[in-house]
């Protein structure tokens, strides 16, 4: 009987175009680190041919179709018109630079790509992908939850580039706030950032709607103080939603919480609607030695740990440590998350080359103003992709339960980049 399986090279090409297969084979590649191999270089990260370099470029020319150059803006803060009336947004006036959100680019508005959409696309594939060699691999998305539905920039977009000589039936039409369904089957859950701690909140009939698609959904919350702390976690416990909430403002979630899990689950968890509670530590920079870090997440008993694949000196764990790792310390099931961010790249990852800077390659923007040493990039873009591809394929190879798909709302700045305005 012929078998069917994906592959990492089908990773990459379903990532820019279709899902792709590979027959035949009885088994699947060798489990590996992550990383590349020693003395090769990362497939798709080359710079462009002809590509010139500007490392003084805080921006770079976008890559989206029908892009065109973005316009000059004036330093002193008047507004400058762009091609087809789109106005760029008014810059403050000071040293004469404009922050990243600041230049708008000036595309057609006919010809600007649905950021959302594509997003989407990708999240798609890669569960796609996931679900091929691993049907109870586990996706979630962070932030994740404002993709569920179609949104009213979506409609005015399509309105947009809608031939205006044809008659389309207006059931034809998706309509504003429409389910956006092979999206919410392609992921497991979605963690919301600052549900208990912050008063930016989902509402929770919006919520139960989610619940109602099949939809987990977990918390991250940063809180002001341990009280606050304690209060959030109880919160979520009588909502059902899966929380950490830690009161260290370390974007990296380094190091360990000082509660024992609320509530504690004596029980073993093989999937999320099983989980009572939840652990993040997406660095093991605080800690002195590989060995210490494994400890750390080896000796409590969170059902849900949430960890970067990686040890403080960049080296990937191994599928053994990943299953050391599925079990509590009490000796029950618990589920293992990789951590990997999607929309954003980050100067202290393996893929990380030392003559990058913003713009070099083009598809590098700006550094983001939260994390220093952390950089927004064109998440479309095939290099960018064939290299998010490989870590996600490494991910599976070494056996994790699933894995948190983060910087998922980096379309929202290429959204404010490319305002939409439409007469109702």
């Amino acid at each position: 009987m012929t078998s069917y399986r994906p592959t990492v090279a089908s990773l990459i090409a379903t990532l820019a175009l279709l899902a792709a297969v590979a027959t035949g084979a009885p088994a699947y590649a060798q489990p590996r680190q992550l990383g590349p191999p020693t003395g090769v270089d990362l497939e798709g990260t080359e710079t462009e041919a002809g590509e010139k370099s500007d490392k003084t470029v805080e921006v770079p020319k976008t890559t989206a179709p029908g892009a065109a150059k973005p316009s000059a803006v004036d330093a002193a803060g008047t507004d400058v018109k762009g091609k087809d009336g789109m106005t760029i947004d008014k810059v403050k006036a000071g040293n004469g630079t404009a922050s990243d959100t600041d230049i708008i680019l000036d595309i057609p508005l006919d010809q600007i790509p649905n950021y959302r959409g594509m997003m989407r696309d990708i999240i798609e594939e890669m569960a796609k992908y996931a679900r091929g060699r691993d049907p109870k691999f586990q996706v979630i998305a962070r932030p994740g939850f404002d993709l569920l539905n179609y949104s009213q920039r979506e409609y005015d977009l399509a309105e947009i580039k809608r031939d205006p000589t044809k008659i389309i039936a207006i059931e034809t039409i998706r309509p504003v706030g429409a389910p956006m369904r092979r999206y919410m089957q392609s992921i497991d859950g979605f963690i919301l950032d600052g549900q208990y701690c912050s008063p930016l909140r989902v509402p929770r009939d919006d919520l139960a709607a989610a619940r109602k698609e099949g939809l987990r959904a977990l918390a991250i919350d940063t809180c002001p103080d341990d009280a606050a702390v304690v209060r959030a976690l109880q919160s979520a416990a009588r909502d059902g939603i899966v929380t950490y909430a830690t009161a260290s403002k370390d974007p990296y979630f380094a190091s360990l919480p000082k509660f024992r899990p609320i509530p504690e689950n004596p029980g073993n968890v093989e999937n999320l609607s099983a989980a009572r509670n939840m652990m993040v530590l997406l660095s093991a920079k605080s800690f002195s030695s590989r060995e210490d870090w494994m400890n750390a997440m080896s000796t409590n008993n969170y059902d849900v740990i949430l960890i970067d694949a990686f040890d403080r000196n960049n080296k990937s764990l191994t599928k053994d440590d990943v299953h050391t790792l599925k079990f509590k310390q009490m000796g029950a099931r618990r589920l293992v998350l990789a951590h990997i961010d999607i929309g954003r790249a980050d100067d202290s990852r393996y893929y990380w080359q030392k003559d990058w800077a913003p713009g070099t390659p083009s598809w590098i923007g700006g550094m983001t103003p939260e994390v220093p040493g952390q950089y927004f990039v064109e998440f479309w873009n095939p290099a960018w992709k064939a290299i998010i591809g490989k870590y996600f394929a490494g991910i599976l190879d070494l056996g994790f339960d699933g894995v948190v798909l983060d910087g998922v709302e980096s379309y929202r700045r290429w959204e404010a980049k490319t305002p939409v305005t439409l007469a109702r």
